[in-house]
This record gives structure tokens, sequence and C-alpha cells, in this order.
């Protein structure tokens, strides 16, 4: 590090006053866009996620007094994990700004997406686009570092195409900017959802790193998420679509029995529903959860059909309580095709 590099929080503190040395455990919940709202980590906290981070969240949608961007940022309370929020925006200062109100939900820490690949977000040079000039990256991080008081991590692919590997000079630029961990996702932009994650890579990362590495993609099953923790020697790794299709895989990473049915996880976030949404939006979140629950299942495709035409949440509970009596979902196979949209 050359003199000009302001000192990075580690190098001012130890390790155990780090952020990093508040989670959980080392296998954390990724942030999903519309699906890791305040509900849904609540439900993770329950089942052992060593860290939650909301869904992407619009900096410059916060200044507009829209109700529903202030409500992706809503924190449950008595959270025995660490919460943070991921803003992206087009500016440093839209995101210092958007830091103020993030600290009074009472997150712990603030998180910059670097790796949204969608067009509306790429076009604003915001996501995935920051990652093609490291240079300007370092300053953008730098100028929010300073002008935040929450912990400021970040998430990015590993570049913008194979052509354009900058993940790096990135993580570099994470680091000198005085981030405190880099979550990488092993595909690059161009890459979007399809292929596979590039885990290899993210180890090669990791080796060179001076700051944690939290690394995710594809991890199906709690067998796996312990394989990809020791394999490629990063610090945590972040489980997305694998915690849709089985919500137990939490407590099954650090060897806890799951006990919990779909049935009774489905009991859960109703309730948890009700306690934060008026009927519709609850009708639609539960009707979208119970779906994503009976993929597996034999008779899932049927299921999933008479979801969506439900139009109560007792209609809805009537079929999850029929169809989740007998469950028996098929193993989460390396193959199949699950939420390839773009979640996790």
């Amino acid at each position: 590090m050359n003199s000009l590099t302001p000192p990075h929080p580690a190098d001012e503190k130890s390790v155990q006053e780090t952020l990093f040395a508040r989670a959980r455990n080392a296998f954390w919940l990724a942030p999903m866009a519309g699906i890791t709202d305040v509900c849904f980590r609540q439900l993770m906290d329950e089942m052992n996620a060593g860290v939650l981070i909301s869904e992407l969240v619009s900096a410059k949608g916060l200044f507009y007094n829209s109700e529903k961007t202030k409500n992706m940022m809503r924190v449950h309370p008595d959270s025995k994990s660490i919460t943070g929020i991921q803003l992206f925006g087009e500016s440093a200062e839209d995101i210092i700004r958007a830091s103020e109100l993030v600290e009074s939900t009472g997150a712990h820490f603030v998180d910059i997406n670097l790796g949204c690949p969608v067009k509306k977000v790429v076009k604003k040079g915001c996501g995935a686009a920051l990652l093609r000039d490291p240079v300007y990256l370092e300053n953008f991080l730098s100028t929010i570092k300073k002008g935040i008081r929450l912990p400021l991590t970040v998430k990015m692919r590993t570049g913008w195409s194979e052509e354009e590997l900058t993940i790096h000079e990135c993580v570099k630029a994470a680091y000198n900017s005085g981030c405190e961990w880099v979550a990488i996702h092993g595909r690059t932009r161009v890459q979007g959802y399809e292929g596979k994650a590039d885990w290899k890579l993210i180890a090669e990362v990791k080796e060179k790193a001076k700051l944690p590495i939290i690394g995710n993609g594809d991890i199906r099953s709690a067998d796996q998420a312990r394989k990809r923790l020791e394999e490629s020697k990063v610090d945590a790794v972040m489980i997305g679509r694998g915690a849709l299709r089985n919500p137990g895989i939490f407590n099954e990473c650090i060897g806890l029995n799951n006990d919990s049915s779909c049935l009774k996880i489905i009991r859960r976030y109703q309730k948890s529903l009700q306690e934060y949404y008026d009927t519709r939006f609850s009708l639609i979140l539960l009707r979208k959860f119970s779906a994503w629950l009976a993929f597996g299942n034999p008779g899932a495709a049927k299921f999933r059909k008479n979801m969506f035409e439900c139009i109560t949440t007792a209609e809805v509970m009537e079929k999850v309580e029929a169809f989740f009596q007998n469950e028996n979902p098929l193993p989460f196979d390396d193959n199949e095709e699950f939420m390839m949209s773009g979640h996790g």
C-alpha cells in the first residue's frame, strides 16, 4: 500500500472489532431482488443465516418519498444476525444521502451493489457498469466511505465480460477505499445468470486479497456450501436460490437438524407478512413463497397454477395445508433451472 492510500479500517482496530467478526457464522443470505424483504430476512434470521442483506434499493428512489422503496429497507427487531441494506445509485452523493435513512432503520452496514446486470441499472452507470473502471470505482467508494457513519461493504461480479475480468483491480479498489469485505458473484455481467459461477477465479481472488472475501454462486445444498467454503478458502459463502428451495439450509450448514417442514415455515412466514403488509400484498408474497417451496415436489406445477388462482390468504393456506401434508421434495439438482431470471 502506498503512503497516499488512507489506512484501512482493519489496520486501525483489532480483528475482533471488525464488522466481519460480528457475522453469526460463515453461511450468509445473498441479497435477491424482490425476495429478501423484511419478512424473508426475519425468517432466515430464525434459520440461523450468518448475515442478512436486503433486496436492491435505489438511493434516488428514497428521495421521492416512495413508501415502497422505504419499506424495502425495514429491519425486523431483535435480529440475531447483522443486517445490511444494499443500495445502488448514480452518484456517491446520492448514496451518502440515502445512508442516513439506512442508519435510521437500525441496519448495521451499507452494501453497494456492483453486480446488477439489468439494463436499466447499468445504463445509468450503476451496478455492474462500475466494474469497467476500477480507478473511478475506488474514488466512488472512497467518497461514500468518507461521507457515511455505517460500515461499508460491496457485492460485485467478476467483471463486465471474459475480456474485461477486472475483479482483482476492483477488489483492490474496495480495500483501498476502506470497505469491510467484498462479496463476489462468480459470473460476469455478460453472462447474466447463465453458465456456471467461476469458483476457481473466486479462490484466486481470495488468495491475493487483503480483506475478507465472500463467495457466491450456484450453492444449492449445505454440503455444497461447506465444500465451497473449504476448497476456495473464502471467508464466508452467500446462498441465494438454495434458500428459496430449502429455507432450512442455514441450519444444515452449521450442523443443526432441519426439523422445520415446509408447512411450518409457510405458517411462520404468513404470520410475519401479517405484521408488515396489507392484505393484498401479503397475498401476493404468500403465493410466491408457497410456489417456491413446492418446487421439486410431485405435483408442484399444478400446485403453482392453483396458487395464483387463489384470491384470499385463507384459500392459499387451505391448498398449502393439503399439498404439504405429505411433502417429499426431490434434491436440488445442479442442472435444474430454478429462479434463473436473476435472483441470487
